[in-house]
Formats: C-alpha cells, sequence, structure tokens
C-alpha cells in the first residue's frame, strides 16, 4: 500500500531545526501563542492516541501526533501535518490520510524511520488537498514486521479544514509573519498556528525563543516537552 520513498523521509518532510545555526534575533518579540480550542471542538472523533514502546521484537520507539485531543482546524487547503518520534528505529515507517466513508487512503506514504524528533509533512509536496468541513483522520505507524502487523506504533489526529472568518482574514492580512502565529492560535485554528511558528523557526533555527514558543503550544494542548535532534 505504502509507497517507498528516499531516506530523507517524505519529499517536503524533514526533521525541523536541523539547518546551520545563524546567531539569535534578539529583536523576536510578538504576541505571546494561546491555544483557545474552538468552541464547539468535536472531541467524539478526535481523541489524540499516542503509540508507545512495543518490545517483545518491535520496536522501542514512540510517536506522538502533534494535535489536540479533539478535532482540530486549519484554514488551508493543503496544511502541513506534524508528529514526533522519539528515537531512530529500524522499522518502516508509514503515513495514511483517510477521508471518512472512503476506504482508500486519500494518501499513503512510507519512508525509513531512522531519524528522531520533530517531523513534518506538506500536503502541497503530494498534490493532496482537503475539503471544506470534512474531518480527516490521519496516522503515523512504524512499522517493524510488515508480517505480524500487531508490533506497530501507532498514532493518529484528525484535521479538519474551515473557512476563515471575515474578521480572521482581515487581520491575518493586516499581521507581520511574526504575529501571525499568535492569530491563529488565539483564533483556535491549531494546525496553522503550528505551521506558522514551525515556519518562523525553519527560517532563524539559530532563535531559541521560537523553539520555546513552539514548546509551550505544545504543552497547552497536554504534549510533553520533547527533545528536537
Amino acid at each position: 500500500m505504502a509507497v517507498a520513498l528516499a531516506a530523507m523521509v517524505f519529499p517536503g518532510m524533514k526533521s525541523l531545526g536541523q539547518e546551520g545555526t545563524p546567531a539569535p534575533s534578539p529583536a523576536h518579540k510578538t504576541a505571546k501563542l494561546i491555544y483557545h480550542p474552538p468552541i464547539l471542538a468535536d472531541r467524539s472523533l478526535g481523541q489524540r492516541m499516542g503509540g508507545g514502546a512495543r518490545g517483545a521484537g518491535g520496536t522501542d520507539a514512540s510517536l506522538l501526533t502533534l494535535v489536540p485531543e479533539h478535532v482540530a482546524l486549519t484554514t488551508r487547503e493543503q496544511p502541513s501535518l506534524f508528529w514526533f518520534q522519539s528515537k531512530p528505529a529500524t522499522a518502516k515507517l508509514e503515513l495514511t490520510l483517510i477521508e471518512p466513508g472512503k476506504p482508500k487512503p486519500l494518501l499513503a506514504l512510507g519512508s525509513p524511520a531512522d531519524k528522531p524528533g520533530i517531523h513534518r509533512i506538506r500536503l502541497s509536496n503530494h498534490g493532496v488537498k482537503l475539503a471544506l468541513d470534512v474531518p480527516y483522520k490521519w496516522t503515523v505507524s512504524l512499522v517493524p514486521d510488515p508480517a505480524n502487523r500487531s508490533l506497530d506504533v501507532v498514532a493518529s489526529g484528525m484535521v479538519k479544514r474551515i473557512e476563515p472568518t471575515k474578521e480572521l482574514a482581515q487581520e491575518l492580512a493586516a499581521a507581520s509573519v511574526a504575529d501571525r502565529p499568535a492569530i491563529y492560535a488565539q483564533a483556535g485554528i491549531w494546525y496553522d498556528a503550528l505551521e506558522a511558528i514551525s515556519d518562523e523557526i525553519d527560517q532563524k533555527p539559530g532563535d531559541p525563543s521560537l523553539q520555546e514558543e513552539r514548546a509551550d503550544l505544545l504543552k497547552q494542548v497536554g504534549l510533553p516537552a520533547m527533545e528536537n535532534h
């Protein structure tokens, strides 16, 4: 089912923060990222599932999808999906994106799982577009033995695309790039807030304040501290 890809995992995906380390930018001062879950957040479908160590022939690495425990939102047709892998694994990594009511995955990818840390995949690199108001389930799995899937380490999350309100669109249009993560977080748009702050980290990997902001954002939805390699 999954497609074998290059060793740098999926096109458009990388361990974040691995570039060079230019001097931090002392001028980085923005609004604090405070995530406000949507008032009508759907928790019936959105239980975050994290995969822990299996052992006994499996892998001792763990996975976490970087999502809250409800159906998290995006305003983007092709958002990024983020997850964390605790340590290198000899297992295969699989990612699937499933539309409700359809047995065939909208996206199914496979890759080596030898790089720990925070990872992302950009749906734009795979021609995948999300329809409005559809709750999609996405899953990452470590597969140590394809003949025995009971050994898999699995983590999953939910994503739903919505149309931004007129007020949000106007606020974003007038905002600086540095202020957009906080605006998205305040509006309850999880995926866009995480993507915006991660894009800033990619641009300024030597700025520890950006790493701290992302870590605090993840902590707000019950995700543990995680070391990015």
